[in-house]
This record gives C-alpha cells, structure tokens and sequence, in this order.
C-alpha cells in the first residue's frame, strides 16, 4: 500500500513507520490525519509484525499540525464568529483526528517512537501514544498550541499527565516552552537519549 504522508517498511518483524510529510518538517495534514489510524490498525492485526518504530524523515520528527494543509477544513470552525453547527462540526473533526493517536495506543504491538530535531505539537500527540519514546541529543520537543492560540485536544492534554505527571504538562501546555532531550528525560517525557 502506498501512503502519503509516511513510508512503511517491514524487515524481520519490525514495521517502520516513517513520517514523510508532505508538508515542511514531516508536518501532518490531511493525509496524515486520515492514514495514520489505517496503518495501526494494520499493522495491529498483521500477525508478522512483533514490533513497531515510529520516526521522521529527514532533519525533524515532525513540526505538526499542518496549519496551512488543514486551514480549510478548520478555519471556519475556529472562527469567532462560529455557531453551534460549526462547532459541533469542529468536535467530529478533533475526534476524527484524535483517532491517530489513539489507534498508535491501541497497537498491541510495542510502539517505540525514534525522536530527533523538532518534535511539536501534534507530533507530541502521536509520542505520547507510543509506549517507548527514545531522543537524539538534538531532539527539541514543544507543545505549541497555546501560541497558536490553540488546545493540545488531539492525545497530549490527556497522556502526558500520566507519563510526566500533571505539573510538568501544565507548565509544557501553558508555556508552548521548547525543551532539549535532556530536559524531556528529566521530566520522564522520552526514555533515554
């Protein structure tokens, strides 16, 4: 099958999962959204896989959320001036979304994530998933929204308070703050650089 926005190889019952883009820095879009849960859901029921390792291509895991790719489809719901049925339309879009993530926790498979450069926003949703996250000395990680003015609704707000406890995912969400690999072991956010 061929994707989109990743690349998926498999050798001795490893899947590779990587992020390929289209956007700059591995960014997630439309496709990313809309293929992510289909490859875990495979990749879950694919009696060959033991193991699976999610990276990005090239210099950064990922920058995120696509702001531009997805502008269309969420610029009117995020207006100020958006009614009920454009805000319900917002929720089944965030749940459609949310489904990624979700779909990376529900793999019964171990799900390690291979983090090196940015790793922001939306990609700390699709980190937070997995159950081993791994960094590169040069990994910075930073849940942004809040300077887009923007919530972490897609996994981060509900995951990271039990990976790194509820005042270390304060401070990351109210601040959009960027942090090395060293600072994210500290706090518990990657296993090991």
């Amino acid at each position: 099958t061929s994707y989109s926005s990743f690349a998926l190889a498999v050798d001795d019952g490893v899947a590779t999962v990587t992020l390929t883009g289209p956007g700059r820095g591995n960014a997630m879009g439309p496709d990313f959204w809309r293929e992510c849960p289909q490859i875990f859901s495979a990749l879950d029921e694919d009696d060959a896989v033991r193991a699976v390792i999610v990276r990005g291509a090239g210099a950064s895991f990922s920058f995120g959320l696509d702001l531009m790719a997805m502008a269309g489809e969420l610029g009117p719901l995020l207006s100020t001036s958006a009614g009920p049925v454009e805000r319900t339309k917002l929720f089944d879009v965030i749940q459609r979304m949310q489904a990624g993530p979700d779909a990376v926790a529900r793999c019964r498979k171990p799900v390690i994530a291979a983090i090196h450069g940015w790793c922001i926003g939306g990609a700390i949703d699709l980190v937070a998933a997995c159950d081993i996250r791994l960094a590169s000395q040069t990994a910075k990680l930073s849940g942004r929204e809040v300077k887009v003015a923007m919530v972490a609704d897609i996994g981060t707000l509900q995951r990271l308070p039990h990976i790194i406890f509820e005042g270390h995912t304060r401070q990351l969400a109210f601040t959009g703050e960027d942090i090395g690999a060293a600072r994210a072991q500290a706090i518990g956010l990657v296993n090991d650089v």
